[in-house]
Order: C-alpha cells, then sequence, then structure tokens
C-alpha cells in the first residue's frame, strides 16, 4: 500500500529557505618585512601555534640560465649545496645532526627561481640555522656526492621517455620554444659529463648573493628584534658581490600549425596543443584563469564534459595558461586510444573554436569564476605558506595589492569578457600539436591537421 503525506503533516517535505551566497571576503594577514645589514629582504609573520620555525630562501637564478652545453647546472649544484657538504658541516654529519634535531632542509630550482627551505623546532632554531647559512654560504661539493648526483641524472635520462603522459607535456614545449632557446634546453649524458665541480662553485659563487636573495620566515621566532639578531649573526656579514646574467633571447612564435609525431608502440596516443600566450604580469590574466578554467579547468569543463563524459575519448583533459618572464603558453592535453586520437584532436580544437564565437551562459560563468576563487582562498592554509606567497609575487613584481584584489578582479569578469579573452588569444588554427603514440593505430592521419615532423627520442 502506498501513503501520500499531506502537505502539513509532520513528515512533509519542506521547501527550505538557504542563506543567500555571500561574495567572499578575502583579508590575508600582510605580514612584516625587514633588511638585513647587508641588503637580504626578510618577509615575516609571527606565529605562535606551534614551536615550529620555517624558513625559505627565493634565489635569483633558474634553470634558464644553463649553459646550453651544460644543461642541467643548475639542478645539479642546487641539490649538493645542500647533498654535497659544507665547510663546517660533512653531508653525514649534516644528515644526523638534521635528523636527531627533526630538522630539514632541502632545495629546488625551477625554470626561473631556486629556492633553500628549512624547518625547526623553536628551541633548535639557532642551530638549524647555521647549517642553513652553511648550505646558503660554504657548500664544498664532496666530489662522492658529486659522482651519486650525476649518476642519478643520468639514469633519469636514460628513463625519461618510461611515462609518455610526461614526455609529451614536457618534449611539447621544448619544440615550440625551440631547442636552441633556454625554455627549450633538455639535459642529455654529454652536457651532464661536461660538469665540473669547479663549474658549481662558479655558479653558486655567481648567483648566490645577497642582493638576489629573499627570506620569508614563519613561525615561534619570538619578537622580531630576535629574528632579525639571529639572521644578523648567521647571514649578516655575507659581503655582496656581482652577479652575471646571460642575456636571454626572446621566442620567435611559430605561425603556422606544426604537427610533431613521435612514434611509440603504447596503448595510448599523446596529445599536447600549444600557442603562445600571454606573459607574466599581463592584464589579460583575470579574464583568461575564467576562460580556461571553462574550457578545461576540471571535471565540469568544457574539454571534460565533451571528450571524457560525452564522447568517452578520454580519461584525463584540460587546458591551462602558463605565465613565463619571455613568454607564455596556452597548452591543452589529451591521452586517447590510438584508434580515437584523430577524433580527439578534432574534438579539443573545435571547442577551442566554440568558446571563441558563442557568448558562455552567466551561470557556467559564475561556477567557473567560483572554483578559481575557491581554490586561491584555499592556497594560503598556513601564515609559512601566506607569507611566501608574498615574497614570490614581490620576487616576480606583482603589485602590492594583488593578493588582496585578486579575488574582485576575478569576480569582474563576465561572459563577454570570456568571448572576448578568447578570440584575442587563441589561435586554434595555429596550435602546435605534439603527439606521442603508434601513428599505425591513428583513425585519422596526422597530416590531416598539419605538416607533420617526425623526430625520434634523441631529437
Amino acid at each position: 500500500m502506498t501513503t501520500t503525506l499531506k502537505a502539513g503533516t509532520p513528515n512533509a517535505a519542506k521547501s527550505l529557505k538557504l542563506p543567500e551566497i555571500q561574495t567572499v571576503k578575502f583579508q590575508p594577514p600582510a605580514g612584516e618585512r625587514l633588511t638585513l645589514k647587508n641588503g637580504i629582504k626578510v618577509y615575516y609573520i609571527q606565529d605562535s601555534t606551534l614551536p615550529l620555525i620555517r624558513i625559505q630562501a627565493l634565489i635569483r637564478t633558474g634553470k634558464m640560465y644553463d649553459p646550453k652545453e651544460k644543461a642541467g647546472l643548475g639542478s645539479i649544484t642546487m641539490n649538493l649545496i645542500r647533498d654535497g657538504g659544507t665547510e663546517k658541516y660533512s653531508a653525514e654529519n649534516m644528515d644526523k645532526i638534521l635528523e636527531n634535531l627533526g630538522a630539514s632542509i632541502d632545495t629546488e630550482i625551477s625554470l626561473e627561481e631556486a629556492t633553500v627551505n628549512m624547518t625547526s623546532l623553536s628551541k633548535d632554531f639557532t642551530e638549524v640555522l647555521d647549517i642553513f647559512a652553511q648550505v646558503m654560504r660554504k657548500p664544498v661539493f664532496e666530489a662522492d656526492k658529486v659522482a651519486i648526483q650525476k649518476a642519478e641524472e643520468l639514469e633519469v635520462i636514460e628513463r625519461r621517455f618510461d611515462n609518455p603522459g610526461q614526455s609529451v607535456v614536457r618534449e611539447a614545449l621544448r619544440h615550440f620554444f625551440g631547442t636552441k632557446h633556454p625554455y627549450g634546453f633538455r639535459t642529455e649524458k654529454e652536457t651532464i659529463n661536461a660538469i665540473t665541480i669547479d663549474d658549481m662553485k662558479a655558479w653558486h659563487k655567481n648567483y648566490f648573493q645577497p642582493g638576489n636573495i629573499m627570506l620569508a620566515v614563519a613561525g615561534d621566532f619570538g619578537d622580531a628584534k630576535n629574528l632579525e639578531d639571529k639572521l644578523n649573526s648567521a647571514l649578516g656579514d655575507w659581503a655582496k658581490g656581482s652577479t652575471y646574467y646571460p642575456r636571454l633571447p626572446f621566442t620567435v612564435s611559430q605561425p603556422l600549425r606544426t604537427v610533431y609525431h613521435m612514434q611509440k608502440d603504447s596503448a595510448q596516443a599523446y596529445i599536447v596543443m600549444i600557442q603562445t600566450g600571454p606573459k607574466r604580469l599581463s592584464p589579460e590574466e583575470y579574464a583568461l584563469s575564467v576562460t580556461n578554467e571553462m574550457l578545461g579547468g576540471g571535471l565540469s569543463s568544457r574539454l571534460a564534459a565533451e571528450v571524457r563524459s560525452r564522447r568517452g575519448l578520454a580519461y584525463t583533459v584540460y587546458s591551462y595558461a602558463g605565465k613565463r618572464e619571455l613568454e607564455g603558453f596556452e597548452m591543452a592535453y589529451c591521452g586517447t586510444k590510438p584508434s580515437t586520437a584523430g577524433e580527439a584532436i578534432e574534438t579539443m580544437l573545435a571547442e577551442f573554436k566554440k568558446i571563441q564565437k558563442e557568448t558562455a551562459e552567466a551561470e557556467e560563468v559564475e561556477r567557473a569564476k567560483a572554483s578559481i576563487i575557491n581554490s586561491f582562498v584555499f592556497r594560503f592554509p598556513t601564515p609559512f605558506s601566506l607569507i611566501t606567497n608574498r615574497m614570490v609575487y614581490d620576487y616576480y613584481n606583482y603589485p602590492s595589492d594583488y593578493l588582496e584584489n585578486y579575488v574582485s578582479n576575478i569576480e569582474k569578469i563576465d561572459a563577454a569578457a570570456v568571448q572576448d579573452s578568447a578570440k584575442r588569444i587563441f589561435r586554434p588554427d595555429n596550435m602546435i600539436i605534439f603527439v606521442i603514440g603508434d601513428a599505425s593505430k591513428f583513425d585519422k592521419p596526422l597530416s590531416t591537421f598539419g605538416r607533420v615532423v617526425e623526430l625520434k627520442e634523441e631529437d
């Protein structure tokens, strides 16, 4: 027997009046700043939540300054300023001390920046800071550690095509910018073998200068005077020096479509489409961010809806804009069956054109904006993440109020701005296409989409 509930009975469904969604108010703390005796800029924020102190040193260098014949020099040097010992601490001794103290020091390098990171208990701050200063100032590059590091780099080169999903992105960017451009350099066995300890020492001496270094500090360090005294004691007597930066060429964009193909007998075909995009600090940033979120930013994006959900061509598909100093890029990625590679390429290109020609529904734009804003706000879960971001935005010369105004600038974008951005920036007919896969199984010849250049892994 079916029972029908009448309106007004205790179990009847009632319409709920949901609160109106409020505009996100993002007002992050500004943090504080000081300058050490030798000019090192320090960004800091006091946080006594835990008895921890974290430091990040940001050094104005990057892989893009590697000489082509010694590509990999920056990466190897940055690893070995930590793992190759210092004048005061051998590599093994350093590891033992840090392990006993529950502290850590690590390094990273990307195309346009390098970092040295430190974490310490507050009670051990002075001791760990001394090791941190030694790593920054006086690495010795122990010969046995150098040999191990170079062997590891050679192994990475030997296996770098084992994951074609990663390889296709790396190689697409490399051939887009050009193999003679710093953005397109790739480590090779010859370039790694050419690197000497003297090269590492010279690289370190050139770039690790007080005028090229910023510090972000967060944690339970007491008052500002205590922090300044300790940092000056460890780093303040570091004499200033000069740095030589190689002159880098600007990219000459490829005006006509080229299809690059690398033959590989794999279960998937891996596809990247790439074109020139706005550089860092472009006024296009906000509209393009919303446009890319709608086009390929997640499972609710157009590329995911059409390529993945409706057609079932791929599990992973996305698009994004890359911002760099010399030239930015717009990229889309897809992994699909070889038998649907042509269909996937056609469908992705069609979505780029569609977002140019048709005005989006306001609801879709609002959904994309909300996703960006939520993601942005949750990028700062700790005081340390906030203060390091403030430092990084200064490093790249963003406006001082960039963080405070980011949400409102995204909120200003409407459907007309999205379409205008897509019309001015997207050039689907001239996008470079890079494919790794078995061409004998493709549903359409790649020549359907433009002039084909066949590549080998060593190219």
